[in-house]
Parts: structure tokens; C-alpha cells; sequence
């Protein structure tokens, strides 16, 4: 018996189990299961070229996963979103692992296809069409066994092997060195290895090495266009080379013209010469290979005719103290050497021995030249012999520039010290000429004066004598500006081809400052007492008069006044002043002397001071908060002065209410800065004894933020300067101007001008705006109105004519037309719509790429009744059956109405009885008369077109019921 306890505890268990091993290997089976293919000859079916990986896993896979490889050499072979493989893409033969990722119920999954893929070693290449010239170390011979035509490409991993002997040294991986080999046929083979179960494959090529060009080992002749080149006149090119081939040809540039075909290889270097004087000529050696696998091969050779120097070298005598000395050439044959630079190479000689250096040599185009040597190889007073021995390999080595001598001298200059404001006395000495004798004559003298401080100033002495080289002359006194040591630099013209320095230093002593007299008033706002002090102690002892006197300002009179006797030193007497009213004074203290001291000049002294009693002023009055703005400053910040205030005499300004250092009036306010005022009489000099304060606000409203710096507009919106504000945004006030800086303020209202900068700034309070401006250049797109060939366009009502045959109408323009029913507004009409006789249209402009139009409108009126009945079959019937069969019951001539649209119809009987009349309205006659039913029978008709050119028309018609 079962334990049905037990049983039902065992499946309680194992359900949940069994549930979750069917669950993980539903999970495991979304991405398949790894599987291995193998593939030995991937190149013999096209089927490889998109294998599916897909196909090969094991398992359910379920799409949607994802491909990858770990081997970087089949990244690109493999398609990772839908697992298809380039086999033939694969170029290494081996195990191939590509994985297959998918999500499994939130977990990812893979699977591995193992591909062993056989090796491919390309295709046999037997058939001598495997060709290398031998002047190439680096033949690949991987290059000849592909398969390009069918997109077939050879395995990497395989292995070359020379078979042929000769070739196994040169042989370096697949690389062979055909330049090392020679020419011959070589024979290698390129083997994949087995792999698995693929076998190993081979491939065999032959490769032929065909002999390259060769045009030689060149050299070159170089000779001088003043050589004799007699003898050069049959000059074989060919023995410019070496180690040639035989079978070349000898080409020359354009303008030789020496070789007269291409079996010519002996040229004239003499014409050459003489037709270009000197230059560089080449001629090449071209060899043209056996085979089309290696290169032409060209030698070329120069002839080089070197440029000869042929003039005159010139040098003055020089003065001691520069570093160089400036050589000249004054008449070289520019025919035989062109202007340049050349480095030079010369060599100074003298009694002391001789030294050589090199310099650059700048020969111009007028035929002169120049260059410059070492100073410190020439030797002071003594005859110096310089020689020109090279110009370096590109000039010819004979230089026939004949030497030169001159002589380096030392003139000198004493220049005497003097009192400030006299004449400068200057002897010059040791002046020589050319000749290099001492300078006798009448000579120019330039010179230049130096201050102490810096300062050149040029002069000039004319006709100043000199005798054996000696010479005197004065500088004015107002060539001297300043006291202190003057440095003087001359130079004598006229003959003195001498570039050296003659200097001088010199003493200027300044005037001695005038005895030191003060007053010193013990308050000048409130005097009690006053000093007088007289400081002179470079005076000898002696008597001397001091004098002082006291002046009202007011009535200019003398109130008291001294005499004070004085011996030299210094001395202190007071003035009392107690009698003094209120008011302003000033007081006068006069000397007069006359001392020793050097360069004296002045002798008269006076000192004066204001001063007053009871003279303190009022204080200055001002707002105690005053706002700046700083657009009312465009080119420099505001400074104390434009601080509004008033007061009585000279306003000065403080950093603190205390602090006695008076700000230059020059100074740039501070933002929210505290300033201290007072004020001074100028009368007596009396400040305030109270300060008052001012706060400063510099206001420099934000400038508007730009949203679109060049709006468009269509000129049919008419905008104004006010819908300039839709580009920008400010929190406060926006005025506009015509500049960026000052300019003129623009009415919002003004209209806009097409590609006109306008400048927006923030005003806050209707008082301060922002020193910066937001430009704006806006577009405003004008489009011209719409105009039409005609006001009235005819057409066929029976062509059924729409809006697209209103463009007949229109002009031809820039612009585009679009169609309406109304006079203004409305909706476009579409091309489509059928037009209505006697209907007026209107067309406006409009510019599809601005999006602009404009909105007046021209109007065209429609008629359809332009049809020629001809044209349209028209025709009137003789007979109709108003019999109620709905076939022919009705007398209807078709499209009269559309024609002739006021045409008139009237029926008769044989009688001539009216029984009907018709027009556009009622154009059909049903064989009625009135009331009742004509009978059948002949009927006559008349019609009146009333339209010009149609005469009315009568006929019969029969009625047949």
C-alpha cells in the first residue's frame, strides 16, 4: 500500500525542481548550444562567402542575439548582427571561435561555433607571368598567387620556400631581394599547413627577374666663365658616366640646344658660355629597361660655369672704435657674377703680420657691392693691405679684385665745462684726410648733443678751419637744455670718409638757487603772529638788507612794513599782527645780494604769503548720495570733478574725514565709494574746518541680451524700430540709437531700414543707460507688387480652365504670384480650381525663399466665352423627339451657352407663330407651345448670337414624337 503522506511530500519537492530545471534550460537554449564545422577548401565554393553561423548552433537558438569574435583579423569578415561569415574574408587558416549572444529572460546568454577552416595558399603562377626587376630588394611574393578576379585571397599564415638554389639566400619570409639575386627565373612555393582533418595545400610560382636600366654613375664638370674652354668645344658627355648601359640616349634642357638628335652625345661648353655666361646646365642619360616590370632609369650630369668676380675694392681710412669696418665694391662686371650674397674670405697683411676671416658680401644690382671686417685684426696707424681671396666653391677661385691699403686712426675732442646757460667751447685734434695726413681746410661739422637725461638733439658748424688737424669752434648756449654731464659726438663732413667716434663729455653746472627766504604764519587762516626766516649760509660776512611789508587784499595797502639788517647765516624775526582787522593780507619779504658763489646769476630775492584773520570759509554744500552714469562717459571714467557741488573758493576732496592727503582732482570715482569734501579760499588759503560726505554710485545699467543679432522682416509688416525688442531682453527700459557710441536717440515708432545697424540700450529710471549697446542689423525683405500683362484674359469655358491658366497673365519677375478671390485677405488658390467666367481674380507676390509677400493685389477679370465654334464642334440640331424617352427630348443647341453666352433663341411655327423664346437662362425648347403640345412637324428657328463677328442665323428643325 502507498504512503500517500509521503507521496504527496515527494511530489511537493520535486515538482518545483522539475519546474526549475526546465526553466534554466529554456534560459540556456535561447542562445543555442556550441557546436564546430569544419571547412577545407573555402575557396572552391562562393556559398563561403556569406556562411551562416546562425545555421550551425545547436540547440533552439532564438533570433535577435548578437555576433562577436575575439580575433581582431575577422572583425570585419563577420556580420555581428545576423552571424553570416566571409569565409574567403579569413585569412588565416586555424580554429575560428565566433560567439553567439542573446538575452534569455533577463540573462545573457552564448553559444560558441567553432569553424576549423583548411588553408588557402592562393593559385600556381607557372605561366611566366610572374615578373620582377632586379633592382627591387623587396619583392612580395605574395602579389603573384592571388586570385583578384574572383576576389580570392591568399591565407598569411602559410609558408614560402625557395626551390630554386640561388634563390634560398635572398628568400626572407615572403619577401625575396631581387636586387641581391639577379636576373633569372626562380622557383617558390607557398604552403598552408594542415589544420584538423584539412590537408595541407601548396602552390607553386615561378618568377622571372628581368635585368633593370642602368644609366650609370654620373659626374660632373665644373670650369670659370673667364676659363679658356677652347678645348672644350667637342665635349663627349659620355665621359661623365660610368658603368652605363650603351643603349641610352642623351637629353638636354631648354635652352643648351647643343644636341642635334638623340644619337648626339657632344656638346660646345664654350657656346654654352658664351651665349649664358655662367649657370648650371644638366643633360640627361635615359636608359629604357628590357622589360615594362622595371623602371627607366635617368642620369643626369652638370655642367657648371662658376661666375668670376671682376671689380674694384675701395675702404676710407678709418677712426679707431668700431667693431667692423665697412669694405666697398664700386664697379663689379655684373655680367659675369649676379647679385647676391657671397661669404667672402679675405686677408688683412701689415707690418705686424697678417689675418684672415670670412664675411658676408652683398653685391646689388647697380654694379656695387659691400662687405665688412673684423676690426680687431687691423692694427692702429700702420698701412693694412686687404685682399678678397674666396667667395666660396659657387664663384670662381681666381678672384681678380685688386688689393687695397688704408689706415686706422684716433681723432680726438675736448669739449670745457661751463655755467648753465653759456657758451660750450670744442677743440678737435688728430684729424686726418684721406691722404692720411693731418687736415688743413674748411670742413662741415656734424655733431650730436646727449643730455643727462637722454635726450639727442643734431647740429651742425659749417666752415670750420682746421690746420694740422686741429680745429675750435663754440655750441650756443640754447643747445644746451638741462644742468649735469653732456655727452657730444662729432663728425667732420667734407672729405673725412672716417666712420668713427669723435666724443666728449662735458660739466653743465646749474645756477645756484636763490637765498632761502620763509614765512611762516602761525594759523593763515587766523593769524596771531608771523616768522620771518632768512637761510643763506653760503654767504661771507657781512650786512645785508632784509625788508618786509604787510598789504591789505582788500584796499591794497601797505600796514606795515621793516627794515631788517642781516649778516650772513640764518636769522628769525616776528611781525605782530594784533592790530590787523578781519580780512585777507598778504605779506612781502624782499632780499638783495650779492656773494661768491660759482655760476651765480640771480641776485634779487621775494617771498610772499597770503594769509588772514577770522578767514575760515563756509562749508560746501552738496547731496549726500549722488548717482554717476557712466554712459555720460564714453571715453574715460568719471572722475572728483563731476561730483555737483558747491561752495565758496577751491573745492578739495579727502579719501577719509580726517586724512590730510588731498586727491588730485584727476581721480576716477569709485562705485559706491565715500568722499570727504572741503573747501579753501584762495585769497587767503583757508580751509574749512568741517568735511562733508558724498557717497558715489556708478550706474552702468546691464545691456539688453541679444536673442537674434539680424532679425528678418517682410517690408508688407511695415516694422519700426520698436519690433526690434522681440530680439532682445532687458528688465528694465530699451532706447534705441543709430550709433554704437553717442549718436542720436531713434523714435521707436521710426520704420526699419533694410541692412541698417541699430543700437539698443537699458535705460533704468529714465536717467541712467548702459554704457554698452546691443547692436542689431536687421532684413527687411521688400518684394515689389505683383503686375499682370493684362487686366483681362479671354479664354474657353469648354477647356475647362483653372488658376495655373492665370499665369499667362503674369509678368515675368523674381517673384512668385499667388492666386485670389477677394480683393485682401482670404486663402491661395490652388492651381486646380476651375475657373468662372466674369469672375475677378487677384494676384499678389510673393517670395517663397523670405517667405514675404506684398499685399497688393492686381485684379484680372475672367471671360470664357473665347471659344471659336469651329474648334469645338459646335453645330445646331435639325430635329429632336420630345417623346419622354429621356433620348434627343429637348431642342438643345450644346454649348451655345458657353460660346455665345448671350444669345437669344425664338421658335416658329410654319405660321410664324412665336411658341417660344430662349436665352442663356433658358436655353432649351421641350416642343411645347404654352401650355400645350406642339404637334409634330417642320419648325423654324432664328438665333441672335450678339456677339461681334456672328450674324444672327435661321433654320428649320422637325419635330417627331
Amino acid at each position: 500500500m502507498t504512503n500517500q503522506p509521503y507521496t504527496r511530500n515527494l511530489l511537493k519537492w520535486i515538482l518545483p525542481f522539475c519546474t526549475l530545471l526546465f526553466s534554466v534550460n529554456a534560459i540556456a537554449q535561447c542562445a543555442g548550444t556550441d557546436a564546430s564545422v569544419t571547412v577545407c577548401s573555402k575557396d572552391n565554393d562562393d556559398a563561403n562567402k556569406t556562411f551562416d553561423l546562425y545555421s550551425e548552433l545547436g540547440g533552439n537558438p532564438e533570433l535577435g542575439g548578437s555576433w562577436s569574435t575575439n580575433d581582431p583579423a575577422n572583425f570585419y569578415a563577420l556580420d555581428r548582427d545576423t552571424g553570416i561569415v566571409n569565409l574567403w574574408e579569413v585569412k588565416n587558416s586555424g580554429l575560428h571561435e565566433f560567439t553567439y549572444t542573446n538575452n534569455c529572460l533577463g540573462s545573457e546568454q552564448s553559444a560558441v561555433v567553432t569553424v576549423t577552416l583548411g588553408g588557402y595558399p592562393g593559385e600556381d603562377n607557372i605561366d611566366g607571368t610572374a615578373d620582377a626587376c632586379g633592382d627591387d630588394p623587396m619583392v612580395n611574393l605574395h602579389g603573384f598567387i592571388g586570385d583578384e578576379t574572383e576576389g580570392k585571397f591568399q591565407d598569411f599564415n602559410g609558408t614560402w620556400e625557395a626551390i630554386t638554389p640561388e634563390a634560398i639566400p635572398f628568400l626572407t619570409a615572403n619577401f625575396f631581394n631581387a636586387e641581391m639575386a639577379g636576373p633569372g627565373t626562380f622557383e617558390f612555393t607557398h604552403t598552408v599547413p594542415a589544420v584538423g582533418a584539412c590537408l595541407s595545400r601548396q602552390v607553386t610560382l615561378l618568377l622571372e627577374v628581368q635585368r633593370p636600366a642602368n644609366s650609370g654613375i654620373g659626374s660632373g664638370l665644373t670650369v670659370c666663365t673667364t676659363d679658356d674652354l677652347s678645348g672644350y668645344i667637342d665635349f663627349d658627355l659620355n665621359s661623365l658616366l660610368e658603368d652605363e648601359d650603351v643603349n641610352g640616349t642623351w637629353s638636354e634642357g631648354e635652352d643648351t640646344d647643343q644636341l642635334a638628335d638623340l644619337t648626339d652625345h657632344n656638346i660646345d661648353i664654350q657656346a654654352i658660355r658664351d651665349r649664358h655666361i655662367y649657370g648650371t646646365f644638366s643633360f640627361t642619360y635615359t636608359v629604357y629597361p628590357s622589360h615594362a616590370v622595371c623602371d627607366i632609369h635617368r642620369t643626369s650630369v652638370d655642367i657648371v660655369i662658376l661666375p668670376a668676380l671682376h671689380g674694384t675694392m675701395t675702404a676710407p681710412n678709418f677712426c679707431e672704435g668700431p667693431d667692423r669696418y665697412l669694405i666697398n665694391i664700386t664697379d663689379y662686371d655684373d655680367t659675369l657674377i649676379p647679385a647676391g650674397t657671397y661669404s667672402a674670405s679675405y686677408r688683412v697683411e701689415s707690418s705686424s703680420g697678417s689675418e684672415t676671416d670670412s664675411s658676408p658680401l652683398i653685391l646689388s644690382t647697380d654694379g656695387t657691392g659691400s662687405f665688412e671686417i673684423d676690426a680687431s685684426l687691423v692694427k692702429k696707424n700702420v698701412t693694412t693691405t686687404l685682399s678678397i681671396t674666396s667667395l666660396g666653391e659657387k664663384v670662381c677661385a681666381d678672384i681678380q679684385v685688386p688689393d687695397i691699403q688704408f689706415i686706422v686712426t684716433d681723432p680726438l675732442a675736448n669739449v670745457t665745462d661751463v655755467c648753465e646757460g653759456e657758451n660750450v667751447s670744442v677743440a678737435l685734434s688728430d684729424i686726418f684726410d684721406p691722404s692720411f695726413t693731418r687736415a688743413n681746410g674748411t670742413y662741415d661739422v656734424n655733431y650730436i648733443i646727449t643730455a643727462p637725461s637722454g635726450t639727442e638733439t643734431a647740429h651742425i658748424a659749417n666752415e670750420i678751419t682746421f690746420t694740422s688737424g686741429s680745429a675750435a669752434f663754440i655750441i650756443p648756449a640754447d643747445q644746451i637744455t638741462e644742468t649735469g654731464e653732456y655727452s657730444f659726438n662729432f663728425d667732420v663732413e667734407n672729405g673725412f670718409p672716417m666712420e668713427c667716434d669723435v666724443t666728449d663729455n662735458a660739466i653743465i653746472t646749474a645756477i645756484p638757487e636763490a637765498i632761502q627766504l620763509a614765512v611762516v604764519v602761525d594759523n593763515s587762516c587766523n593769524a596771531t603772529g608771523i616768522d620771518v626766516n632768512v637761510s643763506a649760509p653760503v654767504l661771507t660776512d657781512g650786512a645785508y638788507i632784509v625788508t618786509y611789508e604787510v598789504v591789505s587784499q582788500e584796499s591794497n595797502t601797505v600796514l606795515i612794513d621793516n627794515t631788517i639788517n642781516f649778516t650772513g647765516g640764518t636769522a628769525d624775526y616776528q611781525i605782530d599782527v594784533a592790530t590787523l582787522e578781519q580780512g585777507n593780507y598778504t605779506i612781502t619779504v624782499k632780499s638783495t645780494q650779492n656773494d661768491t658763489t660759482p655760476c651765480r646769476t640771480i641776485f634779487d630775492f621775494e617771498v610772499n604769503e597770503n594769509f588772514a584773520i577770522e578767514g575760515v570759509p563756509a562749508l560746501p554744500e552738496t547731496e549726500a548720495v549722488q548717482t554717476i552714469c557712466l554712459v555720460n562717459f564714453p571715453s574715460e571714467s568719471p572722475t572728483l570733478q563731476d561730483i555737483e557741488v558747491s561752495a565758496t573758493g577751491a573745492m578739495m576732496f579727502y579719501d577719509t574725514a580726517t586724512d590730510m592727503d588731498i586727491l588730485p582732482l584727476e581721480t576716477e570715482l569709485v562705485d559706491g565709494e565715500d568722499y570727504f569734501i572741503s573747501n579753501i579760499d584762495p585769497n587767503n588759503n583757508c580751509e574749512g574746518s568741517d568735511r562733508i560726505q558724498v557717497t558715489i554710485i556708478l550706474s552702468d545699467p546691464e545691456m539688453p541680451m541679444l536673442f537674434v543679432g539680424n532679425p528678418t522682416f517682410c517690408g508688407s509688416e511695415n516694422p519700426i524700430i520698436e519690433s526690434l525688442n522681440m530680439s532682445i531682453a532687458s528688465t528694465h527700459t530699451v532706447v534705441w540709437y543709430d550709433s554704437e557710441i553717442g549718436g542720436t536717440l531713434l523714435d521707436k515708432s521710426s520704420a526699419l531700414v533694410n541692412g541698417k545697424s541699430y543700437f539698443a540700450a537699458t535705460e533704468v529710471d529714465g536717467k541712467c543707460q548702459s554704457s554698452i549697446r546691443t547692436e542689431i542689423i536687421p532684413t527687411v525683405y521688400q518684394l515689389e507688387p505683383a503686375t499682370l500683362a493684362f487686366s483681362t484674359l479671354a479664354l474657353c469655358g469648354l477647356d475647362n480652365p483653372t488658376i495655373k491658366n492665370l499665369r499667362d497673365a503674369e509678368s515675368n519677375s523674381s517673384y512668385e504670384v499667388l492666386w485670389y478671390d477677394t480683393p485682401a485677405n482670404g486663402i491661395p488658390l490652388e492651381e486646380d480650381v476651375l475657373l468662372i467666367t466674369g469672375t475677378t481674380y487677384y494676384a499678389e507676390s510673393f517670395n517663397p525663399e523670405t517667405g514675404c509677400m506684398n499685399p497688393e493685389r492686381m485684379a484680372i477679370t475672367i471671360d470664357l466665352t473665347n471659344c471659336e465654334p469651329e474648334e469645338y464642334g459646335f453645330f445646331i440640331p435639325d430635329g429632336f423627339s420630345p417623346n419622354g424617352d429621356g433620348k434627343n427630348d429637348t431642342f438643345f443647341i450644346p454649348n451655345i451657352e458657353i460660346i455665345f453666352p448671350d444669345f437669344t433663341l425664338e421658335i416658329l411655327n410654319r405660321y410664324g407663330t412665336s411658341l417660344f423664346k430662349g436665352d442663356r437662362q433658358n436655353p432649351a425648347w421641350y416642343g411645347t407651345n404654352g401650355n400645350s403640345t406642339a404637334p409634330n412637324g417642320v419648325y423654324f428657328y432664328i438665333i441672335d448670337y450678339n456677339k461681334e463677328g456672328h450674324d444672327p442665323t435661321q433654320g428649320r428643325l422637325y419635330l417627331n414624337r
